[in-house]
């Protein structure tokens, strides 16, 4: 099995320290702690879930590892990001977009959040995998989710290797 690296990903977003940038769907804040570690102690850090046990849990694992550039947020991302407009150097939604219901308003919200030339990183499960991902009725597929980005104004910049079972694609606003 082959799985992505998030701080390989998230180190082709070239972010720089002091940087402000989100992890949409944060769950247990694999991608929060790599973008933390990224922007430094100087940067910022949202992590946005609708789940607060997940925010809870990442608070701890924040705290035993002494990471301060981070705000937990709940949100329900397909109402309201509630970050300043643009704001965000970048944002990373990872292994959200399957469990989205419109995934549209959610770009069209991340769009109004990003800085003009923010940057988007999505990745996402490629298939089901015989029950590794997700439900094959709920598989987004990376042209999909291509076609939705630039729908929303985004430009895909590039595509990523991301393992053997996701895609991941920068755009930029």
């Amino acid at each position: 099995m082959s799985f992505l690296t998030p701080e390989h990903l998230v180190r082709e977003l070239y972010l720089k320290p002091g940087d402000r940038v989100a992890d949409i769907g944060c769950g247990t804040g694999v991608y929060t702690i790599a973008l933390a570690q990224e922007v430094g102690e100087m940067g910022q850090v949202y992590a946005v879930d609708v789940h607060r046990e997940a925010l809870h849990t990442l608070a701890g694992t924040l705290e035993k590892r002494s990471i301060q550039n981070v705000e937990m947020l709940w949100a329900d991302v397909e109402q309201h990001i509630p970050i300043d407009g643009y704001s965000l150097d970048a944002v990373v939604i990872s292994n959200v977009l399957f469990q989205l219901g419109n995934i549209n308003q959610v770009l069209l919200h991340v769009s109004k959040i990003l800085k003009p030339d923010g940057q988007l990183l999505i990745v996402e499960w490629s298939d089901s995998h015989g029950g590794v991902g997700p439900h094959k009725d709920h598989v987004i597929t990376e042209e999909y989710a291509e076609d939705v980005a630039v729908k929303n104004n985004f430009r895909i910049l590039k595509r990523l290797p991301a393992g053997s079972y996701h895609y991941a694609f920068i755009a930029i606003s």
